[in-house]
This record gives structure tokens, sequence and C-alpha cells, in this order.
């Protein structure tokens, strides 16, 4: 069976499966201590969520392209937040996605920025097993030990908290495609060009 076919099946009972967690949870409780990486101040007045997968090309210009600008003149200024958010579209992406809740703080925008640089290099492979020996390369490569790569991998908290992202950006933002920009509670429906969305920004600031 072709690798991206698996992957959507593997990944669609993985989403099933969380849904069925999600009903055993209390609901005055919190699951995970788990968190998105976010960049600038807690309390800026523009909150911009970037919804992405890393096996996305498009996600991957966004990444490469955009943000840096968007750091640049609005969370490096104090005028907003932007928060990385998982939206894994197959299981390559979801288990990048767990690896990344384990990199420290420090290399999570350079884990971001070397795993859609090389997306093309380590993305693709005649199964899931290859596929997670070029993302522990990568991740050794920042420091993350063996150990804690198998560890992180393996960490079923690190899966439910990537999956009820993804789940909870579908039931509030109706999100079913990457990239996709939410600012300020309201999913960005203009052109994704750092022109276009400086200046919705702009007029909502």
């Amino acid at each position: 069976m072709h690798l991206r076919i698996f992957s959507r099946m593997k990944i669609n009972q993985l989403l099933i499966k969380a849904i069925l967690f999600l009903f055993l949870l209390n609901s005055t409780t919190t699951a995970f201590e788990l968190t998105s990486h976010t960049i600038g101040k807690e309390n800026s007045a523009i909150n911009i969520e970037i919804f992405s997968s890393f096996t996305c090309p498009h996600c991957a210009k966004l990444h490469l392209n955009i943000l840096p600008d968007l750091i640049k003149n609005y969370t490096n200024t104090g005028k907003a937040k932007i928060t990385l958010k998982d939206f894994p579209l197959d299981l390559a992406a979801l288990n990048a996605s767990k690896i990344e809740k384990c990199i420290l703080d420090k290399n999570k925008l350079k884990f971001h920025d070397t795993i859609y640089l090389k997306q093309s290099e380590w993305a693709s492979g005649s199964n899931i097993e290859e596929i997670n020996q070029k993302l522990k390369k990568i991740s050794l490569d920042l420091g993350m030990s063996d150990e804690i790569f198998n560890s992180c991998l393996n960490n079923q908290k690190n899966e439910e908290f990537v999956l009820k992202t993804r789940i909870d950006a579908q039931k509030k933002y109706n999100i079913s495609a990457t990239p996709t920009i939410v600012i300020n509670n309201k999913k960005y429906n203009g052109d994704y060009t750092f022109s276009a969305i400086s200046k919705y920004i702009e007029k909502i600031n």
C-alpha cells in the first residue's frame, strides 16, 4: 500500500482514538501540561495562530518566507503573539509534531526551521520507519539524545495533545487545509503574503 494512503488511514484511526479519549476526560480538568510553541509576549493585543502540517509544502513556504517578517514586524515589536499549532495531515507529520514537543524551548523554532527547510529530504520514504530515522537524525543534530527521541516518539500524551489540537481547530475554526492562519480568534481568508497579512493585522489593530 502506498505510504501516503497508509498514513491517512493511520491518522484517521488515531483521530478516532483521540475523540474517544476526549469523551473520557473530566471537562473541569486539563488533560495535558504540553503547549504549542509561542513567540512573543503573552499579553500582546494581536494573537496569531498558524495551523500547519510539517509535511505540507505550502506550510514550509509560509514558515520560511513569511513567518520571519511577521516575527520581525510584530512579535519583536511587542504588537503580536504568534503560536505555531499542529494540524498533521499524515503519520509522518504527526510523528514530527510529537518529537517537537520534546525539543528544548530555545531550539523549538530552529527545529521548525530545519524540518521545513529539509522537508523534501525527510518527509518521503518507502515506509514510516525510514522517515522516523530521518527525523531522528535532525533531532540528534539539535541536541536530543537517542533515548529521548525514542521515548518521545512513543509518548501517548504527546500524541493525544497533537491530535486534540487538530480536533479543536476543526471544531472551532472549521479548518480543513494547511496552512491556516487565525488572527484574534477569526480565520484569515486573504492572500498568504506578508503584505496582505500585514494589511489585515493593521486594520484590526
